[in-house]
């Protein structure tokens, strides 16, 4: 079973009833870790032929995102996006179900099997189709602190790492790296998240 959030309530969803509500879309969307669930949220009033599956370990962080899809369309709402509840570290309820898969500026755990890739990543991979797209934005400004880096236990990551350590993790756990980049302070500004903005 699935934990649906709607507002500042949840309730148990089905996913065979889920399967069948993203039928009629052309693509499905999962993004992990979606925080204030707001982005996920613009993207599916902006993309009405896309459906979007924003999921976050806190449920109060996405009662605001869920309570306005919730409503008429007429009013703000948006059919085509739902909000869970859950720990993506561990197994979900929902396999094959992603054409996307996105993460965000995670935090925490998120960001830690994402630059230490590890087992964990393998229960997000299971989500996702075969082909599908793995796409995702990392904070490095955390990682410009040596000593708080350091505390955190977290790698240094540079062009070099990227190459010769995390795209050889990630391909041996069937990620296969199409292209990376970074990004300017300039080129964030045009990124649609919440936490984007306060980068």
């Amino acid at each position: 079973m699935l934990e649906h959030i709607i507002g500042k309530k949840s309730q148990q969803l089905e996913p065979a009833t889920l399967y069948e509500k993203i039928k009629p879309y052309s693509k499905v969307v999962v993004d992990f870790g979606c925080g204030d669930g707001m982005l996920p949220y613009r993207l599916a009033k902006e993309n009405p032929e896309v459906f979007y599956i924003g999921i976050d370990a806190a449920r109060e962080s996405l009662a605001v995102a869920s309570a306005k899809a919730a409503k008429k369309p007429s009013r703000g709402g948006a059919e085509n996006v739902v909000f869970l509840c859950a720990n993506v570290l561990e197994a979900l309820a929902l396999e094959h179900i992603a054409d996307e898969i996105q993460w965000n500026f995670p935090w925490g755990s998120l960001m830690y099997a994402l630059v230490c890739p590890d087992e964990s990543l393998t229960h997000m991979k299971a989500v996702a189709k075969e082909r599908a797209l793995f796409k995702f934005y990392l904070n490095l400004y955390v990682f410009e602190n040596d000593t708080q880096r350091t505390d955190m236990g977290l790698p240094e990551v540079d062009e070099g790492f990227i190459q010769n350590m995390l795209i050889p993790q990630w391909q041996k756990l069937g990620l296969i790296t199409e292209k990376f980049s970074f990004l300017s302070a300039e080129d964030l500004k045009k990124h649609p998240s919440t936490w984007a903005g306060r980068l």
